[in-house]
């Protein structure tokens, strides 16, 4: 990543910070602005030798610390209305001069007040001390708050890496090839390939919607009752069914997975593939013979989200040397600075002109298009199959 780049995406993911936290979250920071920009009232009283009433100056100090405070609220939550806080701060001031202050007052002819100077510069001193001190718990808390966040990552990023490694596999029909890369936000993307006993070829990736710890363990349940599945029933609509059954029962209710799966087998002499997408992005099945690339998908319920909901299958008959390829939304919604996304296009067009080359030097090509393009926000996932057997070949 260009420093650029760098620096853009912490530009971004402050702006985040600061417009998702909770506000009591920003109690702290919020009175140490205040404190901070309350001291003009006494700062301005101390400018005139202590000639302002004690009125005017506690009048001054509330007015300059709440609007810093309004000024910062409109400023991260909503900046659209900036103006608006502009607009209360010219108005107030008018008030404040025209009406709730004295009129006429000479202050050049009023003496001098030197302990009216004293006091003001020490509840000067006072608030500037707060403001620190209030800045300074808004770090401390923030900060174990980080901690916390950063252990929860790393604790996440383990679980991925132990149960998502990368996959590479030479078998009598087919070559798998599959690798997950994380983002800084840990996701629960899963990519799995297992060679049943009665020679059948299970391969599929799953996403689980959402990020952090929480995805992390439901990706580890998914995979372990799909594999748990494949000793009883390999087909993906019993598959599918199964996963739809169980993670409502061991998931948060916002939360559910997709999943795009392929099941390689033999049918008297002929090999047949049969696949099934759960509100997955599209399986791109890339013709050796035709030169042409096909989306296959099918407009199903995400698992775990509709109780009961029932799912479907199809099947075709590949040919030697055809691809498969299934990829999560980390890499399909990248987008660049003007907020265009990668897209399918793209990829076709490089699995069209490497169709021969090994399947992982496709993979690093896409992961290198993709990084050009735009920055990592999300887990990103790939699984490709080739088909390196049918009948016609033998």
């Amino acid at each position: 990543m260009t420093s650029t780049a760098w620096r853009s995406s912490l530009r971004r993911n402050s702006y985040e910070y600061f417009r998702d936290v909770p506000l009591r979250r920003l109690t702290f920071l919020l009175l140490a602005i205040f404190c901070l920009f309350g001291m003009v009232g006494f700062l301005i009283d101390v400018s005139e030798l202590g000639r302002k009433s004690l009125v005017e100056v506690l009048v001054w100090t509330l007015f300059s610390g709440g609007m810093a405070v309004f000024y910062l609220l409109t400023l991260i939550r909503s900046p659209r209305w900036f103006l608006l806080p502009a607009s209360v701060h010219i108005l107030g001031s008018w008030l404040i001069r025209s009406l709730l202050l004295p009129q006429g007052r000479d202050y050049v002819a009023t003496p001098v007040d030197e302990n009216g100077v004293k006091m003001a510069a020490m509840a000067s001193l006072t608030l500037s001390t707060l403001a620190g001190v209030f800045f300074l718990q808004f770090i401390r808390s923030e900060g174990i708050r980080s901690v916390r966040l950063q252990t929860e990552l790393s604790l996440a990023h383990g679980i991925q890496k132990t149960l998502v490694p990368v996959i590479e596999k030479k078998l009598a029909d087919c070559e798998i090839y599959g690798v997950s890369v994380p983002s800084e936000n840990v996701g629960g993307d899963l990519v799995d390939a297992v060679e049943l006993q009665n020679g059948q070829i299970i391969a599929y990736v799953a996403d689980i919607a959402g990020h952090g710890l929480p995805a992390g363990i439901l990706m580890a349940m998914l995979k372990t009752a799909a594999r748990t599945q494949f000793f009883d029933s390999p087909r993906l609509p019993a598959l599918f069914e199964r996963l739809n059954e169980v993670l409502p029962t061991v998931k948060q209710p916002e939360m559910y997975a997709t999943c795009a799966a392929i099941l390689l087998k033999r049918s008297q002499q002929n090999l047949l593939l049969e696949y099934a997408s759960a509100g997955h992005p599209p399986i791109l099945h890339v013709g050796y013979r035709s030169g042409q690339v096909k989306r296959l998908q099918d407009p199903q319920f995400p698992l775990g989200l509709i109780a009961g909901a029932s799912f479907t299958s199809h099947e075709l008959k590949p040919e030697s040397g055809d691809l498969f390829f299934i990829a999560t939304d980390g890499i399909i919604e990248t987008s660049d600075s003007r907020g265009n996304e990668f897209g399918l296009e793209r990829l076709e067009r490089i699995l069209l002109e490497g169709i021969t080359e090994p399947l992982s030097t496709i993979v690093k090509q896409v992961q290198a298009a993709v990084r050009s393009f735009g920055n990592q926000v999300d887990d990103q996932t790939i699984l490709m199959l080739r088909v390196i057997g049918n009948s016609d070949n033998k």
